[in-house]
């Protein structure tokens, strides 16, 4: 899971416990569209942060998709929780629409947008990256995560921005552009 924020750097996991609760919700919220996929939910707090990812596994597959949620805070106050529950809502209306969509499908963003919700800004995306393989290699690269904080890889993905920047995908910045035919030969 990848901050949109370049300054998110040092990171603490949500509480076990919060973690279990939203888990529950979307568990009741979704179990007769789950089914006996396996549900998963992480969440980071940066310093300026809040990340929630909630994804599900379908039981066979690899593929995972992930409801992802940023919000920006500040620490003073109750900020932080009411972004936290405002990432949770935003997820939550992503799944139902996923779900509600069926066969036909919807288009999420695959990289960081912003959006209002409830009165705020907040930034979704989708993800298909799978949760497991991913602890599975950081476990092989002995990349122990478990510590109260942690602290983010120098990095140049897309995901990442600052306030008010915009993501310009790499194929339209001119980087790595390919050359015309003629300019080959």
């Amino acid at each position: 899971m990848k901050p949109r924020l370049k300054t998110s750097k040092k990171w603490t996991a949500f509480p076990e416990e919060y973690r279990t609760q939203i888990e529950d919700v979307f568990r009741q919220e979704f179990s007769e569209k789950l089914g006996q996929s396996k549900l998963i939910v992480d969440g980071r707090i940066y310093p300026e942060e809040i990340v929630l990812r909630v994804g599900f596994l379908e039981k066979g597959r690899i593929v995972q998709n992930n409801f992802e949620a940023s919000a920006t805070y500040k620490a003073e106050g109750n900020d932080a929780m009411d972004n936290m529950a405002n990432c949770i809502d935003a997820v939550a209306s992503m799944m139902s629409d996923f779900f509600q969509a069926g066969e036909e499908g919807i288009e999420f963003p695959l990289s960081w947008q912003e959006y209002e919700f409830e009165g705020r800004k907040i930034w979704l995306q989708f993800s298909t990256e799978n949760s497991d393989l991913e602890k599975e290699a950081d476990r092989i690269l002995g990349m122990d995560q478990s510590s109260l904080v942690n602290e983010e890889e120098e990095s140049d993905d897309l995901y990442e921005q600052e306030p008010g920047e915009i993501n310009e995908p790499s194929m339209f910045s001119g980087k790595g552009k390919k050359k015309k035919k003629e300019e080959m030969h």
